[in-house]
């Protein structure tokens, strides 16, 4: 596998992983259904990984930036954004494992009060938590996308291609194009009333 191919695989596993989390973490990953007293009924809210773990779409947000930092830097600057990513991806990784973790009962009755209400809810019933599993273990897999490029980037990123030298000034250009002048900017000279055989642009 070539340079190129390696970093349009990373960037592009590195844009999987945080646009992944980010949406995943819009999901319901939690269900909870807080009793009250008949004739009341249950109290059902259903808990998106963006509440429960915050954390995760704020990484899948700067997993994203990593994109364009790593199109920004190059060098060593490069390989210090691949270590960030690696770092994110094992906060994302962390958060997801939390996320599997039903919610404690105190949370629970916090969490039901905030979404509806916590009126008439039966103190001496706790609620019941259902766990979703499989969007943080998407996040997870999201995770694993992020680190595999961030150690990617890590090694071999201050190897690969830099943006801005597609954008090269047209002066830094020609400095490094063949120094021999073509005939078009001699007549040039000549019209100018230069001499051409002198400096470029000196007088006659």
């Amino acid at each position: 596998m070539n340079d190129r191919t390696r970093f349009g695989a990373a960037l592009g596993l590195v844009v999987l992983g945080g646009a992944g989390a980010l949406l995943t973490s819009g999901r319901a990953w939690q269900t909870v259904t807080a009793p009250r007293p008949r004739p009341f009924a249950d109290q059902v809210v259903d808990v998106s990984g963006r509440t429960l773990e915050p954390a995760v779409a704020a990484l899948g947000v700067v997993a994203l930036a990593g994109v364009v930092a790593v199109l920004a830097t190059r060098g060593i600057a490069r390989r210090v954004v691949g270590a960030l990513l690696v770092a994110t991806a094992v906060g994302l990784a962390w958060a997801a494992v939390a996320g599997m973790q039903a919610v404690s009962a105190a949370r629970a009755r916090s969490l039901v009060s905030d979404a509806r209400t916590g009126a008439g809810l039966d103190p001496t019933r706790p609620p019941g938590v259902t766990i979703h599993a499989e969007w943080p273990a998407l996040v997870l897999v999201c995770a694993l996308f992020v680190l595999l490029a961030g150690l990617a980037i890590t090694a071999w990123g201050h190897r690969w291609i830099a943006l801005s030298g597609r954008y090269e000034a047209p002066a830094a250009a020609r400095s490094s194009a063949d120094p021999e002048r073509s005939p078009a900017s001699l007549w040039s000279d000549l019209d100018r009333g230069h001499d051409p055989t002198g400096e470029p642009g000196g007088p006659s």
